[in-house]
């Protein structure tokens, strides 16, 4: 990253800011402390923070990620003027075979143009290819309840992944695999709501 901040702004609009660009977020976590989970390429992941047992929870729905949060077609902004207010670079990646482009999906190119403050192409272009691999296809959601307090210790960003599932159960035709991430967590004294999207097939 590189790039002047010449006015004051909010603190964590500003941190939060740099970790929307490199795919991460800032939380507080429920043990007081500041966290930053990252989001990873599939691929990258290895092992998960926890695996939950299937014969522990209660399964509430399974679901993807609406389609018009698909984006096939990023264009990054790169290396700011701040004299004349613009941004002098700019790289582009499109995916053909992403489910935005083929007849399973919209059938059309669906565009997501950022600003990032880097001054290379080459970070640019990482950037930008990034954002497809992320945004490229839908994604699967898990939503369900605990029936046990042992997992209250998890947090936003915690990677699971899951034993004992019943293999009657696919995941739209397809066999329960890989990792996910929890995006979503509510505790009581004696369980927690949490919802997962996949992070790795």
């Amino acid at each position: 990253f590189a790039f002047s901040q010449y006015k004051f702004i909010n603190s964590k609009d500003y941190i939060e800011r740099l970790c929307r660009q490199c795919f991460s977020w800032v939380f507080i976590s429920g043990d007081g402390k500041v966290r930053i989970s990252t989001l990873r390429r599939d691929g990258d992941y290895t092992a998960s923070d926890r695996t939950i047992d299937f014969k522990e929870i209660s399964l509430k729905g399974i679901s993807k990620t609406k389609l018009n949060a698909v984006r096939n077609d990023i264009t990054v902004n790169y290396a700011q003027d701040y004299v004349q207010d613009q941004f002098k670079g700019m790289v582009n990646v499109t995916d053909s075979t992403s489910i935005g482009t083929t007849v399973n999906g919209n059938n059309q190119s669906l565009k997501l143009e950022t600003d990032a403050d880097v001054l290379d192409t080459t970070t640019a272009t990482a950037m930008a290819n990034a954002n497809l691999i992320i945004f490229k296809d839908r994604k699967n959601i898990i939503s369900f309840n605990t029936t046990t307090p042992k997992y209250n210790d998890l947090e936003i960003g915690d990677i699971i992944d899951f034993s004992n599932w019943d293999t009657k159960i696919k995941l739209f035709g397809v066999a329960m695999d890989g990792y996910w991430m929890i995006t979503s967590i509510s505790k009581n004294v004696s369980s927690a709501n949490i919802s997962v999207i996949q992070v790795e097939t």
